[in-house]
């Protein structure tokens, strides 16, 4: 969806760097929300499992990653996923990624199936900081500005996706992580792009 990110590195703005996508193939609609809430939510663990402990080894075989410098990101479901990679990253030994990208979170989804999820585990970041002191990551948040009535009947009294990153940038700071908190000029998704070349720059410089 971001073609304009191989430019980046062609042009000598940025290193180069190794995209890897987690998809759907033609048989499932990758859009489909219910699609999205099963794999990215209700099933996290398994993905948390697989990406960590058999996909980026994988590729760390085939090619010369620099873990430290590896960066993860999801986007709306996939941000309520990687808020819960991140704050169950030391569950594991392996750790592919040192950094975390979390765009436009929809943390109100979960109170819309109570009965799957560990909500108050969201609410405590998992307990991470009950089982650490501190947070040897990089945290990239991001949304829209304009992005929270695109959503605002699903809200039910909860948490806006804005209020809800608000709130996540004030608790990662009250423990000194490393963070940083960014709003586009945006809807929901449309900023995605222009975050992306931008994080690309900033984040591997030539």
């Amino acid at each position: 969806n971001t073609p304009q990110l191989r430019q980046v590195m062609e042009d000598g703005s940025s290193e180069d760097v190794i995209l890897v996508t987690l998809g759907y193939g033609y048989h499932m609609n990758g859009r489909d929300e219910g699609n999205r809430f099963t794999h990215l939510i209700v099933e996290r663990a398994a993905l948390l499992d697989f990406i960590t402990d058999n996909l980026m080894p994988y590729l760390g075989e085939i090619y010369n990653i620099d873990y430290i410098q590896s960066a993860i990101y999801g986007h709306s479901n996939g941000g309520v996923f990687t808020h819960y990679a991140l704050f169950n990253s030391d569950r594991y030994e392996n750790q592919p990624f040192g950094h975390y990208i979390i765009g436009s979170p929809a943390f109100w989804c979960l109170y819309e199936n109570p009965d799957y999820l560990n909500v108050k585990g969201y609410e405590s970041n998992y307990g991470y900081f009950e089982r650490n002191t501190t947070l040897n990551k990089s945290v990239f948040l991001c949304g829209g500005s304009f992005e929270d009535p695109d959503y605002a009947d699903r809200y039910n009294g909860h948490a806006s996706t804005l209020e809800g990153l608000e709130a996540l940038n004030e608790r990662l700071e009250s423990y000194g992580a490393d963070v940083t908190y960014k709003l586009y000029e945006s809807h929901h998704y449309q900023y995605i792009p222009d975050m992306l070349i931008e994080y690309l720059r900033e984040t591997y410089p030539a």
